[in-house]
């Protein structure tokens, strides 16, 4: 999780639901895609990330927009990434086409990230059936400046120079303490612990 510095009294964290779209291209979505799950690399020495790798299932050959493999105890685990850069709410329903080809394939986990935020169903969904959810926003949405007004945003280099925060950051969904609550992190490459733990999902977490 990213922090501000407390001893900045003008500053503090803002949470889910409230940050502008992210100024992000197609070809940097993707490249934050595969920064984020490298990342993990950190902690997880035989990682090995692919871009747009097919994968055959039960009831045919999927297409992914990255895969992430890791063996462990001689077993080999297959986590499936689906990236959508969309601008509307991603629905339940393409949540659920997820966890069906996660099933056809066989694999361990299955991670959906989105340039665009979540609606209820597709956060329930993803919560009862363990898979993650990140939507990218950009760090200096996660800092407001509360003297200067509710509404005020940093620029990216003022965001950058005095609270170094990345460029885009992942807001990562999952189960809450309750069995009614949903937990939110927010993460980036220079977290890989979290990396592992919200996406990764590995044995020994």
């Amino acid at each position: 999780m990213m922090n501000v510095d407390d001893g900045d009294p003008d500053a503090t964290e803002t949470w889910p639901g409230s940050y502008p779209p992210a100024d992000i291209t197609a070809t940097e979505f993707e490249g934050w895609v595969s920064e984020i799950l490298a990342a993990a690399g950190e902690r997880v020495g035989n990682l090995r990330v692919t871009l747009h790798e097919k994968v055959v299932g039960l009831d045919g050959e999927y297409d992914f927009d990255a895969t992430a493999r890791f063996g462990w105890a001689g077993i080999e685990f297959l986590v499936l990434v689906e990236a959508k850069c969309h601008k509307d709410p991603i629905k339940r329903e393409l949540v659920q086409v997820l966890y069906q080809k996660l099933q056809s394939v066989g694999a361990h986990k299955a991670v959906m990230v989105s340039t665009a935020p979540y609606q209820s169903g597709a956060l329930t969904f993803a919560k009862a059936h363990g898979v993650a959810l990140v939507q990218v926003t950009e760090g200096r949405f996660t800092i407001l400046l509360k003297s200067a007004g509710e509404h005020a945003v940093l620029t990216r280099q003022e965001a950058s120079e005095r609270y170094q925060t990345p460029t885009f950051v992942g807001y990562c969904y999952g189960p809450g303490d309750s069995r009614e609550s949903i937990r939110s992190t927010i993460t980036s490459s220079d977290h890989p612990d979290y990396v592992v733990e919200m996406l990764l999902d590995p044995p020994w977490a």
